[in-house]
C-alpha cells in the first residue's frame, strides 16, 4: 500500500513478518503457541472488560480492558485471542501464521503509522510484557454493527478503513479488526466487527502514552466519529 500504515489481511504479510522475526522457526513457534494460549470463552472475556453504555450510542459498542478486574490480572493476549476465536477451536481449527487459533470469519491487523512491521502474536506478547505498574488501561474494544443485508466483507472493509484513517493514522494506535458472523454458530444476531485497540500509542521507538480518547466518558465521541465515517464511506463506495 502507498499509505504509511500497513493493513494485513489474514494469512498475507503477517506470515512473512513472522518468519523473519522467528528466524526460520515458524513451524515450531506455531505448535508451541497452540499449546500455551488457552481458549477463553466470550463469557470469560466479558468478566475482564468494562462495557460502557452511554445512552444514544447503541450503534457502536465501546468496552475497556483494564490491567486488573475482579482481583485478577488481565492480558491483551487473552482478550484479543478470544475475539479471534469466539467459538471453541478444535485441533483442526485454522490458525494465524504465528499460531493463534481462529474461528472468527476473518481478521486484519492494522498497525499504527510508522510502527515496525510485527506479526500479531509478537505484537501482543510484547505489549503484555511492557505493561507499566501505573498503567490504567490495556485496550479498548469498539464494536461496529452491520446490517442484515450488508455483505460481511463490505463491513470489514469499512471498519478496517476507519481504523487505518482514524486509529492508525490519526492517533498512532495499532488495532486488530475481527469480523464475527454469528450465523456461523446458528445465531440470528447481526454480523459485527470488533476493533481491538491497544491503548498505548505505537511509535517507531516503541510503546508510548495511553491515548487520552480512550476513557470511559468518550463513548459519544467514538459513536459520532464512526457514524460520520460510515456516511462518508457510503458516499465513496456508491460513487466508485
Amino acid at each position: 500500500m502507498s499509505a504509511p500504515w500497513r493493513l494485513y489481511r489474514q494469512g498475507e504479510k503477517e506470515g512473512d513478518a513472522c518468519a523473519a522475526h522467528a528466524a526460520g522457526v515458524t513451524t515450531t513457534m506455531k505448535s508451541k503457541n497452540a499449546a500455551v494460549v488457552p481458549w477463553h470463552s466470550p463469557a470469560e472475556v466479558m468478566d475482564m472488560i468494562y462495557d460502557v453504555r452511554e445512552p444514544g450510542c447503541e450503534a457502536v459498542g465501546y468496552a475497556l480492558l483494564r490491567p486488573r478486574s475482579r482481583q485478577s490480572v488481565n492480558h491483551v493476549m487473552a482478550a484479543f485471542g478470544s475475539k479471534l476465536a469466539p467459538f471453541k477451536p478444535d485441533a483442526d481449527a485454522p490458525r494465524t501464521p504465528c499460531g493463534l487459533p481462529v474461528t472468527a470469519r476473518d481478521h486484519r491487523l492494522i498497525l499504527a503509522q510508522g510502527a515496525p512491521d510485527t506479526p500479531l502474536w509478537r505484537l501482543l506478547e510484547d505489549y503484555d510484557a511492557n505493561v507499566r505498574p501505573h498503567q490504567r488501561l490495556l485496550a479498548a474494544i469498539l464494536t461496529i454493527k452491520g446490517e442484515y443485508d450488508m455483505p460481511s466483507h463490505d463491513l470489514l472493509d469499512m471498519a478496517s478503513a476507519y481504523a487505518a484513517v482514524h486509529l492508525a493514522g490519526g492517533r498512532r494506535l495499532s488495532t486488530m479488526a475481527v469480523l464475527h458472523v454469528p450465523g456461523d454458530g446458528l445465531s440470528a444476531a447481526r454480523q459485527h466487527v470488533h476493533l481491538c485497540v491497544l491503548a498505548r500509542q505505537h511509535l517507531p521507538s516503541g510503546w508510548a502514552n495511553e491515548h487520552p480518547d480512550l476513557v470511559d466518558t468518550a463513548h459519544q465521541l467514538w459513536a459520532d466519529e464512526i457514524s460520520a465515517f460510515r456516511t462518508g464511506w457510503s458516499r465513496i463506495t456508491a460513487a466508485a
